[in-house]
């Protein structure tokens, strides 16, 4: 079932980044307001949430040779999932920045910045403990001491851009639901 649901889940990812992978350049508020902000949800189990649910997964990664999902160490893994998450932060940056959207566009761009260095950070190292075999007790202080010093930071960049987002997507009658 884990395995069912780790490929769907990558599969979505791998899906989304190529529904936004066409040129973002004089892109449509809608579309702005997708790339910058809808697709913020895949920064919504940051931390522990998502370092649990990946480390109780099969590892695997795309392989673009086979066109498959393959096995793959945790490292590899965290890797893959990085690597998309920069792919999200290309097309941000590829927006033509004005005056309608640089709030919008400097709140992503600062949630993204950061997300992706603290996985740099902190999730690699623990997927590199999960594939040494490290003690359960060691990978979950490592994933505490993660979260202890990310959480208050990656809460308030997301509430930023939530609320930018909120009041972009008023502004431009998108129809979008912020309730959690």
């Amino acid at each position: 079932m884990k395995k069912i649901l780790n490929k769907s889940l990558i599969a979505l990812v791998l899906i989304a980044v190529s529904l936004v992978s066409a040129s973002c350049t004089n892109l449509s508020p809608e579309k702005t307001f997708d790339i910058a902000a809808l697709n913020s949800n895949l920064l919504s189990r940051f931390g522990s949430k998502d370092i649990n649910f990946k480390l109780d997964s099969e590892p695997q990664i795309y392989d673009e040779s086979k066109k498959n999902m393959v096995a793959s160490s945790y490292y590899d893994y965290f890797k893959f999932d990085i690597a998309n998450l920069e792919t999200q932060f290309n097309k941000i940056k590829e927006i033509d920045e004005n005056d309608d959207n640089r709030e919008l566009l400097k709140a992503s761009k600062d949630l993204f910045s950061y997300a992706i260095a603290k996985q740099k950070e902190g999730y690699l190292p623990i997927a590199k403990m999960k594939d040494e075999k490290a003690s359960p007790e060691e990978i979950q202080k490592a994933i505490s001491d993660f979260d202890a010093s990310t959480q208050n930071d990656i809460e308030s960049k997301f509430t930023k851009l939530m609320n930018v987002a909120k009041a972009y997507a008023e502004k431009h009658n998108i129809d979008a639901n912020f309730g959690v």
